[in-house]
């Protein structure tokens, strides 16, 4: 059973060197990254893994950020050489990364011809699966169907997750096929603390939708779910009991959400500059989703009101994205239900952030947010994905826990 993981943060905080002004993430490189999981964190079954390999030898740059070759030796202790160890294994490929990351997903939650559709836990294992196999090593479920994620029976080859349990919103606030049973108002503290009793590590809490009951569609009409009071009564709580709250909001509601202490902002969409700056002064992160975001561009059914908020939303976007990075706000690559993370890196860097920052933003940065950067992951390419997002899709090797899958 997947349980809530407590890492020992000042360790791993003084690994990774910490965070830089306002809170912006260093520039990790992914080795010190790989490092940093054997001192902390090596599984005492992984020599009992198929295709376990514990000493391997790169010769590359280091992404996201690295620009000049090196050579290096990863011993089986963990330790990383500057001279050859003795029959390690060559990794091919000339570019590597500590393991690609979505910051924003839903294992358990697939797409049907009228909407997303929920996914038993072998369905959700499976695309934890293909998505470890694609070099996606670390997932933060951002939401499961009754919090199916934290039922699922842990593997050795499967990405580190990080779990929200089951999504909270009041009755017809939510897509009624994800939504399970509802959550009043009057219970919004008690069930938020009960997915962290199931082993959650986030609360997702659904701070603002339309409102199904009176016939608004999904992309029109949203208005707040749950008063701002009770969503900093439910913040407090949850950071009393050791656990993160993750607000989706696409309204201007945003806000007053980063004010009372949420700690990540999802989608974001309404999102202005003064709540960027605030953002930056708090730590809070933003995952902007921008594959299920802009989808609904490719439509040619859409309607023209909504079109116009899509576009508009782009806009802000355009001039938001490149502001949170300069800050220092955590921006954290997710696919929501839809696209992928070379589709979102690529995305990120049409949208204002240089080629590193957009890998950085599904890689690095994932990493030492959520307090994950300590894993034996690597994944390797033949071409830079900062040249060409596509390039992720064609990993040359990926190791997943101390475990080659390819």
């Amino acid at each position: 059973m997947l349980t809530r993981r407590a890492p020992d943060m000042e360790r791993v905080t003084a690994a990774l060197g910490g965070r830089g002004i306002a809170g912006k993430p260093r520039r990790t490189s992914g080795f010190a990254v790989f490092l940093s999981w054997w001192r902390f964190r090596r599984r005492p079954d992984q020599a009992d893994l198929v295709g376990a390999v514990t000493t391997w030898a790169f010769d590359g740059i280091e992404l996201p950020f690295g620009n000049a070759p090196h050579q290096r030796w990863i011993s089986e202790s963990g330790s990383v050489h500057h001279r050859p160890v003795p029959d390690a294994e060559a990794l091919p490929g000339r570019y590597l990364l500590a393991g690609l990351a979505d910051a924003h997903a839903h294992p358990a939650v697939g797409l049907g011809p009228s909407g997303p559709v929920a996914l038993d836990k072998a369905a959700a294992l499976d695309t934890l699966r293909a998505w470890a196999r694609s070099g996606i090593t670390l997932v933060r479920d951002a939401g499961s169907p009754r919090g199916v994620t934290l039922e699922l029976e842990r593997e050795g080859q499967l990405p580190v997750l990080h779990a929200a349990g089951r999504f909270l919103a009041p009755p017809d606030r939510y897509f009624p096929q994800l939504l399970g049973d509802p959550v009043p108002g009057s219970d919004l503290v008690s069930c938020g603390l009960a997915e962290l009793g199931r082993g959650a590590t986030w609360v997702k809490v659904i701070a603002d939708f339309p409102d199904l009951a009176a016939g608004a569609g999904t992309g029109t009409g949203t208005e707040p779910t749950y008063p701002i009071e009770l969503i900093a009564e439910l913040t407090a709580a949850v950071h009393q009991a050791g656990g993160r709250v993750a607000a989706h909001t696409t309204t201007a509601r945003a806000a007053e959400l980063v004010a009372v202490g949420v700690d990540s902002i999802e989608h974001g969409t309404e999102l202005d500059e003064a709540a960027i700056r605030e953002m930056a002064a708090r730590g809070t992160a933003w995952t902007p989703t921008l594959c299920g975001v802009l989808a609904a561009l490719d439509n040619p059914g859409l309607p023209t009101e909504e079109r116009r908020y899509v576009e508009g939303a782009r806009e802000r976007l355009l001039a938001l994205l490149p502001l949170a990075v300069s800050l220092g706000v955590p921006v954290l690559a997710g696919t929501d239900a839809e696209g992928s993370i070379p589709q979102e890196v690529a995305l990120l860097a049409r949208l204002g952030l240089q080629p590193a920052e957009a890998l950085a933003a599904a890689s690095t940065w994932p990493r030492q947010y959520l307090g994950a950067a300590a894993t034996s992951d690597i994944v390797t390419y033949h071409h830079d994905p900062r040249d060409d997002p596509d390039e992720l899709t064609r990993p040359a090797a990926v190791i997943v826990g101390g475990t080659r899958l390819i």
